[in-house]
């Protein structure tokens, strides 16, 4: 063989076409320790819904639906849509790969961004299990292999927060959230009184679900800079671009956006109008891992942070979302993937906090342990 024909790649012709053999499904109810209090809503245990996704040969990958009625969807409703609309597209057919199969699914099915999370997680799973890959190989590579991670406040009275904030400084976290929004003297002085007992050190930011004005959110970040306060998310209403723009003018805390920032165009139409430092992206709630990849990469264009935010649910989802995260550069700010730590009966497990930090899970797929005996399979027969 000569030296040049030597140095030809070889192709390997191989079937690498994604084939569905079955789908299934199981409703969850995730115990909370604790009630969960924002400036939206107060809530007790979680109903959600797990996805399961086989190839013909039975390798199984699972996604997770959050199921959150206050963003529109429910367990019952996933199913129904799952069952009666998405079902032809997915079984029956052979796709290119899974993000050919999500844009489907996205012509079929415009909201409920939950569900198609799920379905996409399930997909990931199921194909980096056949390659025998972590997940994150197929989100563009590791970045980094553990990361710090978010504990959240919810709304309690300064001395119960600041108490809360100094037994999660002991166990090692360095990045925490106040949730904020209903009383502005109590919050104001529970981010004096967390800082005071946890602090310079501490990544400290507030959360207040779209529940202050312009004006007010101006009036009460500024005294709360007075305490070091490193980030303030989502002050006002979601679709408020202008009023976004004012606050960030006159503070000098960065300001995130979460809930005015579902799509990559709205990530742009933020940071043209100067009102975002920062995007938090929750994949459920954007759709998935290839939108959310979209939309980290308008903020990586334009200088501008991403986190990684979520709301309290399974390993399952947590473990999709820190894959996502460990494989995306512009991530900052702590990721919030520990509140499942407060839930019982979670059907994922593996997932560990160690002083603070979260490893990534290096085995394939999602890489932890999923017991589905801690759910009801609702499957249709």
């Amino acid at each position: 063989m000569s030296e040049a024909a030597a140095a030809q790649p070889r192709v390997i012709l191989a079937d690498t076409t994604l084939k569905i053999g079955k789908v299934r499904t199981w409703r969850v109810v995730l115990k909370r320790k604790t009630v969960w209090k924002t400036a939206r809503y107060t809530k007790g245990d979680i109903d959600a819904l797990v996805i399961g996704i086989s190839d013909p040969d039975g390798v199984t990958g699972y996604g997770y639906a959050p199921a959150m009625f206050l963003e529109g969807e429910s367990a019952p409703s996933a199913e129904a849509l799952l069952y009666t609309v998405l079902m032809p597209v997915i079984t029956g057919r052979e796709h290119a790969g899974p993000q050919m199969l999500m844009n489907e699914l996205e012509l079929s099915l415009r909201h409920n961004h939950q569900l198609k999370f799920a379905i996409e997680e399930a997909l990931l799973d199921m194909t980096a299990k056949k390659l025998n890959t972590p997940l994150f190989n197929l989100l563009g590579g590791l970045c980094f292999p553990d990361t710090p991670v978010m504990r959240a406040l919810t709304l309690k009275s300064p001395e119960d927060t600041a108490k809360d904030a100094v037994g999660y400084r002991e166990k090692g976290y360095t990045h925490m959230k106040l949730k904020v929004g209903l009383d502005a003297k109590r919050d104001v002085a529970a981010v004096k009184a967390v800082r005071e007992a946890v602090g310079d050190d501490v990544f400290l930011s507030v959360d207040a679900n779209r529940s202050w004005s312009p004006m007010q959110a101006v009036r009460i970040l500024s005294a709360m800079s007075n305490y070091g306060l490193n980030l303030a998310e989502q002050p006002t209403k979601a679709d408020d671009v202008r009023g976004m723009a004012f606050i960030r003018s006159k503070v000098n805390v960065p300001i995130m956006a979460d809930e005015g920032v579902r799509t990559p165009a709205e990530a742009s139409r933020l940071i043209e109008a100067g009102a975002i430092d920062a995007v938090a992206i929750k994949l459920w709630n954007v759709g998935g891992f290839f939108k959310g990849k979209e939309i980290a990469a308008v903020c990586s264009a334009n200088n501008c942070g991403t986190h990684i935010a979520t709301t309290p649910g399974s390993q399952i989802m947590e473990a999709g979302q820190l894959h996502f995260a460990a494989s995306t550069p512009t991530m900052f700010g702590g990721a919030e993937l520990a509140e499942f730590a407060a839930l019982l009966e979670d059907p994922g497990q593996g997932l560990e906090i160690v002083n603070g930090r979260l490893a990534v899970p290096m085995g394939p797929g999602l890489g932890i342990d999923i017991d589905l005996s801690k759910g009801v399979e609702t499957t249709p027969q």
